[in-house]
Order: structure tokens, then sequence, then C-alpha cells
């Protein structure tokens, strides 16, 4: 692990697709997720009220040795409390020429801004 993936990782809370995730407002939260771009698969997100969580960056780290074909690539979205409210995050991973109608996962953060 690298200084700017440990970094880009502080003072910002790991939000569960398990649970409901009570937030205060200008509060940073992340989701890491796996990708593997060489296969076509990329994952997308969606957030179902823009105006209560904004994302602050999305970055992409590659820990594979070099050469390595087809690894998978960790990715991070670090997003901010914007105001009060309840939202959505939604994710699907799918190849972009196929569209979200064939993703071969997904994931739903909820969001409860206090």
């Amino acid at each position: 692990m690298t200084d700017e993936y440990e970094n880009s990782k502080l003072n910002a809370t790991v939000l569960s697709h398990d649970f409901i995730n009570v937030m205060t407002l200008q509060e940073h939260m992340l989701i890491e997720l796996d990708e593997s771009p060489s296969t076509g698969y990329c994952w997308y997100y969606n957030i179902s009220d823009p105006s209560i969580l904004d994302l602050d960056f999305k970055k992409i780290f590659d820990f594979n040795k070099p050469n390595i074909i087809g690894g998978s690539k960790q990715i991070i979205w670090r997003f901010k409390c914007l105001k009060h409210g309840e939202c959505r995050i939604q994710f699907a991973y799918y190849k972009s020429w196929k569209r979200e109608n064939c993703s071969l996962d997904e994931y739903t953060y909820i969001i409860k801004v206090e």
C-alpha cells in the first residue's frame, strides 16, 4: 500500500451496503471496490439526490506487479455530505457496451445525513 492510498482514506467513514449509514453534515465517506478494467467490467454509480451528497474524488490504485494482465485495481470514491436528508448511492458492475441491465454485481448504499 502507498501513502497516497492511505491518505485518501483519512478522516472518512467507510460506508456499508448492509446498513443505513448515518452521517453528519460536511462528513466525508468512502466506498472502496475492486475492478478489472481489462475484462471490460467497471463500476458505475448513481446518486439518487445529488443535492445531499457530492463526489470529492475517485482514485484508482494498481497494486499489481508490472506487466500483469488481468489484474484488479482498487477504486476509492470519496463523498461529502452537503445537506440533511436521505439518499442512495447505487453501484453496478458491468461492461459499458452492455449497460446496467447486464450487471455482474450491484451494491446500494443508503445514507441518512442528520
